[in-house]
């Protein structure tokens, strides 16, 4: 049976880290248990972090918050919208994907696994907003990077490699993001029954205008049924633009898509309020509310787009159908993967795709059988594996941090 032990403070967390050193035991972290993401691991201690939570400081005026690394997100999110602020990499909702209802997870979890949403292409992830943080690595010894201000340094950004680690470097004890103030103003510029091609053009002839869209996403025919906002037809292809900013400005940039689309005559515009519940239901990936399915993020060239569409989504010789959406303007598709082969054939497919063409792909959920035995993350370069490995080994040399989380036997 696994221990669990729950630390109040980072001293209790140093100190257990080094016993499980100095005995060799793997540990597994987990705080809120939100996002069962990575492949499954088996650990003979487990690290619950959720009692070291609590809003360290908050200075508005200086655009940053610094937290313990267990608060939940969404106590984070509140306090943030009582000063009309936000965190600018727009936190993505897991609970949908996983369970059926919403949890964001702790602010630990969210960072440990660089989740950014729709604005990403337009703020940059959240590794981007990583101001700076203090963790624990697998000696047991405490190291610190950053700071409150966002400014060129010699050395290595610690933040960068973190961020996105899953907790197999360090634990996460407190981290400082920064946040900016939320738009005045938001709509989105919606026109329907465009193919992807179509749509694939209007997004890059759009991210050659100064009109700063925001988010830009394209959703097929057979993955619209769950949207069901009043101002929207979902019985055709839905392309979406958002526009935020002062509301003049909105307004003028969206009546500037109207004249540069003007040829298309099925259009919408979804005002601020329906505006901002699109793009929530887009970031929490509720078209695969609670699926059983395989369902996979393929971030690549916006030119490969159309052909791994073609291919693995929408191959009628092949009789393939699975749901999916663009997003980023083209550069980042979801896809539920339909296939029940055992041998999950699509998936080596969609690798060997991945390789060939300088892309990426990361399994967001699977069951366990594939969780335990599949690959988690899988790119076009060989080498970053054995990069992992190395920079494992200096961060935790007993290799006892959510060991295998990422790559079988790292």
């Amino acid at each position: 049976m696994t221990d669990i032990y729950r630390p109040n403070n980072q001293e209790e967390i140093s100190q257990f880290i080094y016993d499980c050193y100095e005995s060799n035991r793997p540990i597994e972290i987990i705080t809120l248990n939100s996002k069962p993401i990575g492949r499954s691991i088996q650990c003979s201690q487990t690290l619950d972090l959720s009692k070291n939570s609590g809003i360290i400081e908050y200075q508005p005026d200086e655009l940053y918050i610094k937290v313990k690394a267990g608060t939940p997100l969404i106590d984070i999110l509140e306090v943030l919208k009582s000063k009309n602020q936000m965190l600018g990499f727009e936190p993505v909702d897991l609970g949908y994907l996983y369970n059926g209802k919403p949890n964001y997870g702790s602010v630990g979890g969210v960072v440990s696994c660089n989740l950014s949403g729709p604005r990403r292409f337009k703020s940059g992830s959240l590794r981007d907003h990583l101001l700076g943080f203090t963790a624990v690595n697998g000696k047991g010894e405490c190291i610190k990077s950053g700071g409150t201000v966002v400014k060129n340094v010699t050395g290595y950004d610690l933040s960068k490699l973190l961020a996105g680690s899953y907790g197999t470097l360090s634990v996460l004890t407190e981290v400082t993001l920064k946040v900016v103030p939320k738009p005045e103003f938001s709509e989105t510029f919606v026109m329907y029954g465009l193919t992807l091609k179509e749509a694939l053009e209007v997004f890059s002839k759009v991210m050659k205008t100064s009109l700063e869209i925001s988010g830009a996403c394209h959703y097929p025919k057979n993955n619209i049924d769950f949207l069901r906002l009043n101002d929207l037809d979902n019985s055709k292809t839905i392309t979406a633009l958002r526009i935020e900013g002062p509301k003049n400005s909105v307004q003028e940039r969206i009546e500037s898509l109207n004249k540069m689309f003007k040829e298309e005559k099925e259009k919408t515009i979804l005002e601020i309020y329906q505006s901002d519940l699109f793009w929530k239901i887009s970031a929490n990936l509720e078209c695969f509310n609670n699926s059983q399915k395989i369902v996979a993020k393929i971030s690549l060239p916006s030119t490969e787009t159309t052909g791994f569409i073609s291919q693995f989504c929408e191959d009628e010789i092949m009789g393939i159908n699975n749901k999916y959406f663009v997003e980023w303007a083209g550069g980042l598709i979801f896809l539920e993967i339909g296939n029940e082969d055992p041998s999950y054939l699509i998936l080596e497919k969609m690798k060997k795709f991945c390789k060939e063409k300088s892309a990426h792909i990361t399994i967001m959920k699977a069951d366990n059988t594939f969780r335990t035995s599949g690959f988690f993350l899988s790119s076009s370069d060989e080498n970053i594996k054995i990069l992992a490995s190395k920079v494992k080994l200096s961060f935790d040399p007993k290799s006892i941090l959510n060991p295998g989380k990422i790559y079988a036997g790292i």
